[in-house]
């Protein structure tokens, strides 16, 4: 099995060591695109005719904060891309986020008795998350600003909460709560409804994995995960045994509909998706029969897609 990431794992812990409740994860200094900022300012700000007209005009209709959040979404993005003013960003960010139920702009829609522009939430909580142009840190915030765009239909947002909920328990600090089950019906919304296949993966690694091994093991097999034989002990990795102290939960196996989520993202062109298959067939599961023929399909769709793509990629994840 493959997995990708969880916000909260930490790079630096010592490959035998198991997860702690006393567990931080790291606090940015807000001084982490600095260096990018100095470049970008250092480089000639080259935009044609055509852009500079367009640029000129969603600024003039965002009218400081008065007009179509459209306008305003777009006039944070080119400050914070093109001027790197990501504090004016920011707050023209909360301000198309957190808008009056009476705002009648195009492609706004009702959170909480308000209107919202999703993206412009989920930009304002990628912004939370890393304090970016030393704007305001808060992991509470972003996870409320995630919360938010994905209620409004963002699937970006959607995969971002079910990450930040999935992280290790207090991991985040206060705001962040833990809920696997709660992640687990986001991710199965991205996947099916914005078709992105990085969710897939995510949810069927979940429904594969059980409750022998611990939360972020890979490559497990179906005995170890149904208890069947033993967790192996590898050198110079972490012990994927669950141990007693783990405050995270196990999904109920469910390995028929990890099959399903695995196809979806397969025939969306996604490698990962379609070793696992591979590996599924090769080794069998409960209520999937082992089968050559499938293994070895599945194992030269991975190869295409290696081979077209120039490597085994995870993907991002649709808004």
């Amino acid at each position: 099995m493959i997995q990708t990431p969880i916000f909260g794992a930490s790079d630096n812990e010592d490959a035998t060591s198991s997860p702690s409740s006393d567990y931080q994860a790291p606090t940015p200094t807000g001084q982490e695109y600095d260096l990018i900022d100095k470049i970008v300012s250092d480089l000639p700000n080259v935009i044609d005719d055509e852009s500079k007209k367009q640029v000129e005009e969603y600024i003039r209709a965002c009218n400081n904060g008065n007009g179509p959040m459209v306008a305003c979404f777009s006039t944070a993005e080119y400050l914070s891309l093109f001027d790197r003013k990501h504090a004016d960003a920011a707050e023209l960010y909360h301000n198309t986020c957190f808008r009056p139920a009476k705002d009648t702009s195009p492609n706004g829609v009702e959170v909480d008795g308000t209107k919202a522009y999703p993206p412009s939430c989920f930009n304002l909580g990628q912004m939370r998350m890393t304090g970016k142009g030393r704007t305001k840190f808060s992991r509470s915030e972003g996870y409320q600003l995630f919360d938010r765009a994905c209620r409004g239909g963002h699937g970006g947002a959607c995969y971002l909460q079910a990450k930040m909920l999935l992280s290790y328990p207090g991991s985040l600090g206060e705001g962040v709560p833990y809920d696997a089950n709660k992640a687990a019906e986001l991710l199965k919304f991205v996947c099916e409804e914005r078709e992105d296949s990085v969710s897939c993966f995510t949810l069927a690694t979940l429904m594969l994995r059980g409750d022998q091994v611990n939360s972020d093991a890979d490559n497990v097999t179906p005995e170890e995960a149904r208890g069947l034989k033993a967790v192996q002990v590898r050198s110079n990795e972490r012990s994927r045994q669950k141990v007693a102290s783990d405050e995270r939960a196990s999904l109920k196996r469910d390995p028929v509909f990890a099959e399903q989520l695995l196809q979806r993202g397969c025939s969306r062109g996604h490698a990962p998706s379609c070793y696992n298959l591979a590996v599924m067939y090769t080794q069998g599961d409960d209520g999937i029969e082992k089968s050559d023929e499938k293994a070895k399909e599945y194992q030269d769709k991975t190869e295409e897609l290696v081979k077209r793509f120039g490597g085994f990629g995870m993907g991002e994840c649709k808004k």
